[in-house]
């Protein structure tokens, strides 16, 4: 039993048991300010701890403090992973860390190498801890200016939601209030960035900044490039498809307009806050959104999605192959054949996963296809924007117990990995030595 458990199962079961436990505690009668079922507790574990922010509850009118706590504990845990914190915890406590726990958070932190893990580990919880302590300070401090209820919890919650990606808010009205504050959606996108663009990326910034290494790597540079890229365009496209929209975004002045397109662009590829209402804006913009969605993060980062380097890499190898050329080439470096195959697998599996279980959605729930399929994306990338149900909850609120039993695997899946979920199901096949002759088949 201890061999099978490999990498990829052991992060899958580490992020079960979690989940169950969270909802056994959000379940007791302290957690809660009126009974709710342990479905709906369950649902909100599972989207807590992978950092989704559906919502079937509301988590200001239906959880105590203590429920908040546990909440804002979960999206901790399940920002970094378990192994994560465990692994660091041990290392606190002086004990050796053996070649098994390297390699599970190796698989956890998706570092390409067991070298200078442990250091690296060390790095991401000072950057960790260095974001959310600043965030917590700048936002609690906001909304005690502002006389914002309970401003210090707020502040902290909030600031850990966004560098966390979770899109969870303890604020009456959530995010609407401050749609033309540039203070709280700059804090809030800075912090969302962050949390999104990996921490081998802002290790090698640090190591590069401190003359520890002379150049960024390629990976690196096209994690900034095409995420800033990604911001930019998006928040064009946003203006864009909105354009004449008197229900969507323009209905607000410009300069809300502008902002609003902003935040939503970096919010929407993984993170999930809103101060726009999703349902009211185009159906061009909503595909639009589910095209971010679907890319979300960077690797090793605290968001979801396929991941842009993913993308990225699908994107450049079908242009080469366009062009002729037999190596994809970026950056005066070329990508192995190996790492085509990884993203091409990720791309494909994630696809056929989402397009299974919308099918699965329209035929139990029978609701409008294209917020269904909304809804799936954003649970599947784990950012937790949704067209809403009409009464402050997500689209999902109003599915029956088995469609809401469906979203929860696939925040699950969506959390641990499209690739990592078919390896703990299925295994490491062997190493294949023997090679069979090649079969000639059109397409």
């Amino acid at each position: 039993m201890v061999r099978r458990l490999n990498p990829s199962r052991t992060l899958l079961l580490s992020f079960t048991l979690l989940t169950l436990l969270g909802s056994l505690l959000l379940y007791l009668p302290i957690s809660t300010t009126r009974p709710v079922s342990y479905l709906d507790a369950l649902f909100t574990a599972t989207s807590a701890l992978t950092v989704t922010g559906l919502g079937v509850l509301d988590t200001y009118s239906d959880f105590t403090p203590f429920g908040k706590l546990v909440i804002l504990l979960l999206i901790q845990i399940g920002g970094l992973g378990y192994m994560t914190f465990s692994t660091f915890f041990l290392i606190l406590l002086g004990r050796r860390i053996g070649l098994k726990e390297r390699l599970i958070l190796a698989e956890a932190l998706e570092y390409p190498s067991l070298h200078g893990l442990v250091r690296f580990l060390r790095r991401v919880f000072a950057f960790v801890l260095g974001a959310e302590l600043l965030g917590a300070f700048l936002l609690s401090t906001y909304f005690y200016i502002k006389n914002i209820e309970d401003p210090v919890f707020n502040g902290v919650f909030h600031a850990i939601s966004a560098f966390n990606n979770a899109g969870f808010s303890t604020l009456k009205d959530g995010l609407l209030p401050f749609r033309s504050d540039p203070f709280v959606n700059l804090t809030l996108s800075f912090l969302i960035i962050l949390g999104g663009i990996g921490f081998f990326v802002i290790n090698d910034v640090y190591l590069y900044v401190n003359g520890l290494v002379r150049r960024l790597s390629v990976h690196t540079v096209l994690v900034l490039s095409f995420s800033a890229f990604l911001v930019v365009a998006g928040a064009l496209g946003l203006l864009l498809t909105e354009w004449g929209n008197e229900r969507g975004l323009w209905s607000l002045p410009w300069e809300e307009r502008l902002l609003s397109s902003f935040f939503l662009s970096v919010s929407s590829r993984t993170a999930g806050f809103s101060t726009v209402e999703v349902s009211e804006l185009s159906e061009s913009s909503q595909f639009l959104l589910m095209m971010l969605m679907f890319i979300g993060a960077s690797p090793g980062s605290t968001g979801g999605g396929i991941k842009t380097t993913t993308f990225l890499v699908v994107l450049l190898s079908v242009l080469s192959y366009v062009r002729g050329r037999e190596q994809t080439v970026v950056l005066d470096r070329s990508i192995s054949e190996a790492t085509i195959r990884r993203a091409l697998v990720i791309l494909s599996l994630s696809l056929f996963f989402i397009s299974a279980v919308n099918l699965i959605l329209d035929k139990i729930e029978e609701k409008n296809f294209l917020f269904t399929l909304f809804e799936v994306i954003s649970a599947f990338s784990t950012v937790g924007l949704s067209v809403g149900n009409g009464e402050g909850l997500s689209y999902c609120a109003d599915f029956s117990p088995a469609g809401k039993l469906l979203i929860i695997v696939t925040m699950l899946v969506g959390r641990v990995g499209i690739l990592s979920f078919a390896l703990a199901l299925s295994g490491r096949a062997p190493v294949q030595k023997i090679k069979y002759p090649e079969a000639r088949i059109l397409v």
